[in-house]
């Protein structure tokens, strides 16, 4: 991606804007809007999915910034009776959240700062809300704990709101990258996020706040996912995955590697998922990866599709 700016550390482009370049209809657009990243998802903390349970992904079919094109897309966990269509009419979908019933999502488009949204389903697809919560900008990440969700604006904000919707705070904590930042998640009884070039976290109220949690000074992390013992993130700059224990010790930045500018991340009860992006010569791009939470068994193609045009979210899930 090129860089922007003059400042001597490289700034990392965000997974939409490798989708849009992918799609050929960003150039005018990355001057005026490029330089933190929208776009990377995980699922909240709660109980495992169960046997049989799915795979979900958003992508987008049609002109990537076109409203309402995007999909969110749902699978079995072994990658079996894929629904493109499950759910429509979202636009340029970015990270996917499974919790309590309901698949939420970030709507990136129309990019412009307030225009962004929060789309709401349950899990069998049905009761489909793209303005669930309205005010947003170009949101990328989203989790949810403690009665409340809690989404990334590309004004350097967190915003949150009660889960169903009300008491809306776009500006919740304010984090260290102006122009994001990517994913937020939650676990143990925090907030984690992906800064530009390390990992912030603070407690589900706001307070405590540590921008440089976990430092990561050449990875560019993007997508975060956490259960009960760790956290892991994608570096987009090093196609790797890392992680390290809730408290931040133990940090392997290639805990698994061989991804293609990785983006989201979901860890389920047995596997870790993440989405390689449409971007470069590399042969794993346009697919989802997947590996057990302890790293082995790594499938950098476990799902591969040729319409995997604008891939950035993925969640696990039941699915009721």
């Amino acid at each position: 991606m090129t860089d922007h700016d003059n400042d001597a550390r490289p700034r990392r482009s965000a997974r939409l804007w490798a989708g849009l370049l992918a799609a050929a209809v960003a150039t005018a657009l990355l001057p005026a809007i490029c330089a933190g990243s929208p776009v990377g998802a995980s699922p909240a903390p709660g109980r495992a999915p169960a046997a049989g349970g799915y795979l979900y992904w958003s992508n987008t079919l049609g002109p990537v910034l076109k409203p309402g094109d995007g999909v969110i897309v749902r699978a079995r966990q072994d990658g079996s009776d894929v629904n493109q269509k499950f759910i429509t009419g979202a636009s340029l979908p970015g990270m996917i959240l499974v919790y309590r019933g309901y698949l939420y999502w970030t709507n990136i488009a129309p990019i412009r700062n307030g225009a962004g949204t929060i789309g709401r389903a349950r899990l069998n697809g049905t009761d489909v809300n793209q303005k669930f919560i309205t005010g947003a900008s170009l949101p990328d990440g989203i989790t949810a704990a403690g009665g409340y969700l809690y989404w990334t604006n590309h004004t350097g904000t967190i915003g949150r709101a009660r889960l169903n919707g009300t008491d809306v705070n776009q500006r919740f904590i304010k984090t260290a990258q102006p122009n994001g930042p990517d994913a937020v998640v939650a676990g143990s009884g925090h907030l984690y996020w992906a800064n530009d070039f390390n990992i912030g976290r603070a407690n589900l109220n706001g307070t405590g706040v540590n921008q440089s949690f976990i430092a990561d000074p050449k990875g560019g992390p993007a997508g975060l996912a956490v259960n009960s013992r760790f956290i892991y993130w994608t570096n987009e700059y090093h196609n790797t995955i890392g992680r390290a224990r809730l408290n931040g010790t133990k940090v392997d930045q290639k805990f698994i590697t061989g991804a293609s500018f990785p983006d989201a991340i979901a860890a389920g009860s047995r596997y870790l998922y993440w989405t390689n992006a449409a971007v470069g010569g590399n042969p794993n791009r346009r697919a989802i990866g997947r590996a057990r939470l302890n790293g082995t068994d790594v499938n950098q193609r476990f799902v591969a599709r040729k319409d995997f045009r604008s891939l950035h979210g993925v969640a696990v899930g039941p699915g009721r």
